[in-house]
């Protein structure tokens, strides 16, 4: 057995001790909706380190490498640890996964293992919607929305959403008609901020429900301006999280330097110190 293979099968051995009698009593306790919100934490903890990944480079720093060969370990475990919960079940074990996964890949890759051809990156990505699409088309419920998780974020899901519908031709021709439905959205927006505004008491809940479905419209356009523009809104908006993140550290920083919390400053100081985070480019 090669090193790499005795690292899985190990690995895979270590989780089944931990599961079995005399295991450990919490990994034990776990079912696979307790481990849901683990999956779902450890998912973006890998991405809060690809965040720091602007290109191989970057993997060349040990503290980025190490991190991400830990944390890409930790979401690792979470697939171990249903499969292994799978097969006290015998339902499937990891083998099987790993099987099932190398199948369908091989089967979604007619251009590479079979005599498809895909020049570009676009030709292969839609070798792979038509090969997955031809292998839901038996379902008569199938959709091209299929495959789609709702517990995906928000932005991440519309964009996706957005994505698999343009490529059955549900989309403008070019970025003049989503710009022009973006104004029109913003356009109806202020006119709820107004209505909900003006509203009586009894009226507010109500117009609270149409500001929130004019919001959910904007920004769905939003996203789909950035379909356009090939730009991930999810990936857009983590990026200015992180930047006003930054900024406004830097806000609390000089003013705990004068003795002050942001409490105790006002909009005109901390935004001073804002704009100069912004000259300092943090």
């Amino acid at each position: 057995m090669s090193d790499k293979l005795k690292a899985l099968t190990d690995l895979i051995q270590t989780v089944h001790r931990l599961r079995a009698p005399g295991g450990c009593a919490w990994d034990r306790a776990q079912t696979h909706q307790s481990l849901r919100q683990y999956l779902i934490e450890e998912a973006y903890e890998v991405l809060d380190v690809i965040d720091q990944i602007g290109s191989a480079d970057d993997l060349k720093q040990e503290k980025v490498r190490a991190a991400f060969r830990e944390e890409l370990g930790d979401l690792l475990m979470q697939v171990v640890l249903h499969s292994e919960m799978a097969e006290e079940a015998k339902a499937f074990d990891f083998y099987q996964v790993a099987q099932t996964l190398n199948e369908k890949l091989i089967r979604r890759h007619p251009h590479v293992f079979g005599d498809v051809k895909a020049d570009n990156e676009e030709s292969a990505f839609q070798n792979w919607e038509k090969q997955k699409a031809k292998e839901k088309a038996s379902s008569p419920d199938a959709s091209v929305l299929d495959g789609l998780p709702k517990g995906l974020p928000a932005l991440q899901r519309a964009g996706r959403m957005i994505e698999k519908v343009s490529k059955v031709g549900f989309q403008w021709s070019d970025l003049r008609g989503p710009l022009d439905k973006l104004d029109e959205e913003l356009s109806e927006l202020k006119v709820e901020v107004r209505a909900l505004e003006s509203a009586s008491d009894a009226e507010k809940p109500r117009a609270k429900e149409k500001l929130q479905n004019e919001l959910g419209d904007l920004l769905f356009s939003l996203c789909n301006v950035a379909y356009f523009l090939k730009v991930a809104p999810e990936d857009g908006l983590r990026s200015t999280l992180a930047k006003f993140e930054s900024r406004f550290r830097h806000v609390e920083k000089r003013l705990k330097e004068i003795g002050k919390t942001p409490e105790q400053s006002n909009l005109e100081e901390m935004d001073r110190f804002w704009e100069e985070a912004k000259k300092l480019k943090i």
